[in-house]
C-alpha cells in the first residue's frame, strides 16, 4: 500500500509521514500541498471546436499536473489541515486534492487539527474519512498512527517496522 501524505509544510509532512509509517503497512510519501492557482483563465475568442469537428482539452494547471503525478501511485491520499471547516472544503488545496483523487478512484483522508465540518459536508466534498488529530505533537503523532492503522492495516501489505 502506498500513501501520499500532504501537508502545508515539508517538515510537518515528514513528521506526519513518520508517525503514519511507524504504525501502518506500506510506504508513505510526504509532500507539500500545492496552492490553488489564483490566475484566471486566459481570455480569447470563443470557437466551438466540436462544431468544427475538433476536440481539445484545456491544459491542466501546474498544481493539478503536479498533484496528479504525485497521486499516480497512491492507494490513499492523506491531507493534513489545521482546521477542516466549510471554507476548507470549498477553497484552498483540499478541493483540488479531492478532484484529482476522485479521477483515480483513490480515497482522500483528512487529518485535521480541529474538525468543524459535519460528516455530510465532508462526504459531499469527496472526503472518505476525517480524523481529528489535534495540534500537540505527541498527541498528534499517536492520533496519526491510529489513523494509519485504520487505513493501512498490517494485513494489507508489508509492515514497516
Amino acid at each position: 500500500m502506498h500513501v501520499l501524505l500532504l501537508a502545508a509544510e515539508a517538515a510537518l509532512a515528514a513528521e506526519l509521514a513518520d508517525a503514519w509509517g511507524s504504525a501502518a503497512a506500506g510506504s508513505v510519501e510526504p509532500a507539500v500541498l500545492p496552492p490553488r492557482s489564483s490566475t484566471a483563465a486566459p481570455s480569447g475568442v470563443f470557437v466551438p471546436l466540436t462544431a468544427l469537428g475538433l476536440t481539445a482539452a484545456p491544459p491542466a494547471a501546474p498544481e493539478t499536473a503536479r498533484l496528479s503525478a504525485l497521486a499516480a501511485a497512491a492507494d490513499v491520499v492523506v491531507v493534513h489541515l489545521d482546521v477542516l471547516d466549510g471554507e476548507a472544503l470549498h477553497a484552498g488545496p483540499l478541493p483540488l486534492v479531492a478532484e484529482v483523487a476522485v479521477g483515480r478512484a483513490v480515497p482522500v483522508v483528512v487529518l485535521a487539527g480541529r474538525a468543524e465540518a459535519s460528516r455530510r459536508e465532508w462526504s459531499a466534498g469527496g472526503i472518505s474519512g476525517v480524523h481529528e488529530v489535534g495540534t500537540d505533537p505527541p498527541r498528534r503523532a499517536a492520533a496519526v498512527a491510529r489513523a494509519g492503522r485504520t487505513w493501512a492495516p498490517s494485513w494489507s501489505g508489508d509492515h514497516r517496522a
